[in-house]
């Protein structure tokens, strides 16, 4: 799982965690990594071990804002960002976002695939109607996001195409 935050001077802090089979928590945020053990205790209070000691943490949540305090260590107001709104914001040219939230029920093309502009690359449902997201560019299809069946966010990306090359003089 990745989760993208805002810190209170603005700089965007993204961790990703992976939980293994053991019940071990993976944590990686920039160069920094941790194995934790992660145990609940109720009211939005955890105890986390790892090789450097013992923390209590408290998360009190309000929304999307994050207020977690460290014992010990400090505390930190965080803003979690939707993921439609990072993706649009981050987005390059030839990526395209779903414009409201919906299931993708067709994709018309793979990854590596050469596209025209104005062709029809994948159909989302949303509201009983159909919207067919089609290339804004001509060029390749870099990644898909998304499959057949996959519910979508607003403004979350579905499919990223690679411009064609501009041709020389």
């Amino acid at each position: 799982m990745s989760l993208a935050f805002r810190a209170p001077g603005g700089d965007r802090v993204e961790v990703a965690l992976d939980v293994r089979d053991d019940g071990v928590v993976l944590a990686r945020c920039n160069d920094l990594a941790l194995e934790l053990t992660v145990e609940p205790l109720g009211d939005g209070r955890f105890r986390l071990r790892h090789a450097g000691g013992v923390h209590s943490v408290c998360v009190d949540a309000r929304g999307a804002t994050r207020c977690v305090t460290i014992e010990g260590v400090g505390e930190a107001r965080l803003e979690r960002e939707a993921p439609g709104r990072r993706r649009r914001r981050d987005a390059a040219a030839g990526d395209l976002s779903s414009p409201m939230p919906g299931t993708v029920v067709k994709v018309f093309v793979a990854v590596g695939d050469v596209v025209a502009s104005g062709q029809d690359l994948l159909v989302v449902e949303a509201m009983k109607m159909e919207i067919k997201i089609t290339a804004t560019i001509p060029g390749t299809v870099r990644q898909l996001h998304v499959a057949a069946g996959d519910p979508c966010d607003a403004g979350a990306t579905l499919v990223e195409i690679e411009p064609e090359p501009e041709a020389g003089p």
